[in-house]
């Protein structure tokens, strides 16, 4: 009976490790989301390529499935029937990363509301909620991108871009969207966010806060992993992300996780 390692993440990463591992081991990756690929998405060449070679390599997709709980033996995971149990001996964190927080840029001020993460503004956006009519937008690379394009199309009248690293990847044409660069220090606003101040004084009046810079590891199974045995993290927090970094990422973790069962 081969050894079965589980994997939490379909992205490139989690892909670039099933196939990846020696063999004798037997991948089985969950995604919340319905089809592989993370951020770089399903209709691509890189994505179709990595699950069919990680399929071809013995590995078994659970999507539409969401990790709940690690123990050291056993992963929890709820999907549409219910709750179910995956024995494995490993687990393999590849559920890629998310912009960086309020706290972590280090915005002072008060909160108001229309303070929002990216993520959030996509997912608003592509469900015909807009985050705001001329919002800000911190942060040049991946997410940052994104959001500007998922606004534009909700129907934003103006998109004011702060960049505190410059762009660092394309960004949609078009004479709504204006590029600034600068350091965010603090939020204004009372009910709802009003201004971004920069570094220096500079003031950027918004209607909505968009955070886009920067990345961390998004580790929907921290809380109940507790440092659990056998646990090996894989998540590239580059920004821009690439096809090469989460190939790189998804075969050192494969190569970790040999390394720990060979020494359980």
């Amino acid at each position: 009976m081969p050894d079965t390692v589980a994997i939490v993440g379909a992205g490139l990463t989690g892909l670039a490790c099933a196939r990846s591992l020696p063999e004798g081991i037997r991948p089985i990756v969950v995604d919340r989301v319905p089809v592989p690929g993370g951020v770089h998405g399903w209709d691509n060449d890189e994505t179709r390529a990595a699950a069919t070679a990680a399929e071809a390599r013995g590995a078994v997709l659970h999507l539409g499935e969401t990790a709940i709980r690690w123990d050291g033996e056993e992963l929890l995971v709820m999907g549409q029937d219910g709750a179910r149990r995956i024995p494995a001996r490993a687990l393999v964190v590849a559920a890629g990363s998310r912009p960086l927080g309020r706290a972590e840029l280090g915005l002072a001020g008060p909160r108001p509301a229309g303070i929002l993460a990216a993520t959030v503004a996509c997912h608003l956006s592509e469900t015909g909620l807009l985050a705001g009519r001329r919002p800000a937008v911190v942060g040049g690379g991946d997410w940052a991108a994104r959001a500007v394009g998922a606004l534009l199309h909700a129907g934003a009248e103006r998109v004011q871009v702060v960049a505190p690293e410059g762009i660092l990847r394309p960004f949609p044409g078009s004479p709504a969207v204006t590029v600034g660069t600068g350091a965010p220090v603090a939020v204004e606003g009372a009910v709802r966010v009003s201004a971004l101040r920069l570094h220096g004084g500079e003031r950027v009046e918004c209607d909505a806060l968009i955070l886009a810079h920067g990345l961390a590891p998004l580790r929907n199974v921290d809380g109940a992993v507790w440092e659990g045995p056998r646990t090996v993290y894989a998540q590239p927090a580059g920004d821009p992300t690439t096809v090469a970094a989460a190939q790189r990422a998804g075969s050192a973790a494969a190569a970790d996780v040999a390394r720990i069962l060979e020494a359980a």
